[in-house]
């Protein structure tokens, strides 16, 4: 029932992908956590993983943007947008686009503007058909890691709203449908259907609690769950 409500991706670190790709039930997808590591052009460099070794690996999506990599790496905006041409050259790849505030940037009131200059970088290489490969993140770089507080519900809908307006806006209401848009930022077994109730959450990127196959059982089965539910709502609300 979970395989036909829900689609699971699994992100190992490279030297895993063949591994995890051959062990998995090929019903969950398997991806990257990057392409490449250094500026363009790299494509052919000795040590760079390309979108064509991901596509043989048969990998589905490649995480990009990760907060990890933009403020410890020094991944710029130009650098992600790149990489996200990259692979979506690749029909059967798509992006996992990771975007988010610093607390300091929140405090300023500058979230909107940092996250519509971090998608806005990707949107603008983003082939007009291809959105239905791209899967944004929403991560609230404040809202993750140990003893983090986590984003509350109602904030998540409004950053989401805002980014599916933004793509209706920049891209068209094609693309703003055809986008999904998930939230990451300590997603767990106590706070996932607060998330998932919401109408502009279309899913979850986890973390932490990934790493425990009991407790993402769990969320995925809390996702569908939930997802029904509001579907059942909806359904009836317009009888």
């Amino acid at each position: 029932d979970l395989k036909e409500n829900v689609e699971v991706s699994v992100h190992p670190p490279y030297m895993f992908l063949d591994r995890v790709r051959k062990g998995l039930d090929p019903s969950i997808a398997v991806g990257s956590q990057n392409i490449y590591d250094a500026s363009f052009p790299n494509g052919g460099n000795t040590g760079a993983t390309t979108p064509n070794m991901l596509s043989e690996f048969g990998c589905r999506w490649v995480l990009l943007g990760h907060s990890d990599r933009r403020n410890n790496l020094g991944e710029t905006d130009d650098l992600i947008a790149a990489k996200a041409a990259a692979v979506l050259e690749k029909d059967d790849l798509g992006i996992v686009l990771t975007l988010g505030e610093k607390a300091d940037q929140r405090e300023r009131g500058e979230t909107l503007a940092i996250l519509e200059k971090q998608l806005g970088a990707v949107a603008a290489v983003i082939p007009p058909g291809a959105w239905g490969r791209v899967v944004l993140a929403y991560e609230p770089v404040w809202a993750v890691g140990e003893g983090a507080i986590p984003c509350a519900p109602e904030e998540a809908q409004r950053i989401h709203t805002a980014l599916r307006a933004y793509i209706a806006k920049e891209a068209s209401p094609e693309a703003a449908r055809a986008c999904r848009i998930t939230y990451t930022g300590s997603v767990n077994e106590q706070n996932a259907k607060g998330y998932a109730n919401l109408s502009e959450v279309d899913g979850f990127v986890i973390g932490r609690a990934g790493l425990d196959a009991a407790k993402l059982t769990s969320i995925v089965k809390i996702l569908v769950e939930t997802k029904r539910e509001q579907k059942t709502t909806n359904q009836n609300n317009e009888l």
